[in-house]
């Protein structure tokens, strides 16, 4: 009979909240916006997926490799302009970030055995093509010259290899993965929209019952435990549509934008994502619906939510600042089990790979331990304040009362 009473409260608060006019036409926009920025995205993508011609300059020394150069890129499907300069003149055009057609590689040396010089990395494209040419050269220039000798012949083409000179070698960032930032950010911003949402729509509906005087009628067939548990399961139920369908659009938008071969797993990221977010909304919405009990006006509720939602947005900057740079720290990995940072910090950690096996787990029954805590305390403030009126209810009355 209570389940059906908490049922009972669910479903008004699911029919009075979810599905009303404004919410309808606000998830279809948000739904609408997703999809069609992600078409309109695809298309500008495909618009730019046209490759540039890849400039290479070969020294005078080299220009022996000029048509094995062309032969590879001819091979590859690589559109390849090659010009003949000195050195002075390629280090020059390498280095000029304003030039109109600036330099890729500039072939130096030993057409054996050549210097490929860049800016920074070499174009992978680019040194397959130069080792093919190379390659290409040993075999037509030097087997006449070993006489026919397989093992000289061999060591001649193991010693066919480019050399890679950086003339600006970039720092040593191995550790960050852009896709698995990317992917991280809208988890951990999606969940902090569902929460800020069923955090406010939970505090809202509280006032709004004392403010109409209507909580006293239903307390009279009702207790305030099972008026809480109702309308914490009713909201639950809509922000949990609400991260399954605008977390799943967000999917669709991946494979619309053709992203392929992303180091994170967006199918896992999704599941965790929705297990967080059930941990941390019973963590945030116990808070916001008994906290909202001390107050009688709306006028009044920024004085409840406010400190609420400082204690989401800490955790959020928190993840998005510590979290990329060492998601392996001490700091991190501590903060990762505080039930009101986990939610944020595990999915971002997880999306980067740095869980340990016990990590994910420990944390889920650190929050799992720590929601009793909170129902007792939400419950006995909520149960004294929710029919005080007039000024706003001190915590520590309502927890002495």
């Amino acid at each position: 009979m209570r389940g059906n009473v908490v049922w009972m409260v669910a479903r008004r608060e699911i029919v009075t909240r979810m599905l009303t006019k404004a919410n309808i036409i606000s998830m279809v926009v948000m739904l609408v916006v997703i999809l069609v920025g992600a078409g309109v995205g695809r298309y500008f993508l495909e618009r730019e997926s046209t490759p540039e011609a890849t400039r290479v300059a070969v020294e005078q020394s080299t220009a022996a490799l000029e048509p094995q150069i062309s032969a590879a890129a001819q091979a590859t499907g690589t559109d390849v302009e090659i010009t003949t300069m000195t050195a002075e003149e390629a280090r020059a055009a390498i280095g000029d970030d304003e030039a109109d057609a600036p330099l890729d590689a500039f072939v130096t040396g030993d057409p054996a055995s050549p210097r490929v010089v860049v800016h920074q990395e070499a174009d992978p494209a680019v040194m397959d093509m130069v080792t093919a040419a190379v390659r290409a050269y040993v075999v037509s220039d030097r087997i006449g010259e070993l006489g026919g000798d397989p093992t000289e012949f061999e060591q001649a083409m193991a010693a066919a290899v480019p050399q890679v000179e950086a003339l600006d070698p970039p720092d040593d960032e191995a550790g960050f993965d852009g896709a698995a930032f990317g992917i991280a950010t809208v988890m951990i911003s999606l969940l902090l929209f569902a929460l800020i949402g069923s955090g406010s729509m939970i505090a809202m509906g509280v006032v709004e019952e004392k403010t109409s005087r209507v909580v006293e009628i239903l307390l009279s067939t009702i207790k305030p435990t099972q008026l809480l548990a109702g309308k914490i399961l009713g909201i639950g139920i809509y922000g949990l549509f609400q991260v399954v369908v605008l977390g799943g659009a967000l999917v669709v938008a991946t494979r619309i934008l053709g992203v392929e071969g992303l180091s994170v797993d967006v199918g896992a990221a999704m599941i965790w994502l929705v297990v967080w977010f059930l941990l941390g909304f019973l963590l945030y919405a116990l808070l916001f619906g008994g906290f909202a009990a001390l107050v009688s006006r709306q006028e009044d509720i920024g004085s409840v939510t406010t400190p609420l939602m400082f204690l989401l947005f800490v955790p959020f900057y928190v993840t998005m600042f510590l979290v990329p740079n060492d998601p392996d720290s001490t700091l991190v990995r501590v903060l990762s089990q505080v039930p009101f940072f986990a939610p944020f910090m595990m999915p971002v950690r997880d999306a980067f790979g740095a869980l340990a096996g016990w990590e994910m787990p420990l944390a889920i029954a650190i929050s799992a331990v720590t929601i009793p805590v909170l129902i007792w305390l939400a419950a006995r403030v909520y149960q004294r304040g929710v029919l005080h009126t007039g000024g706003r209810m001190k915590l520590t009355d309502a927890l002495r009362g």
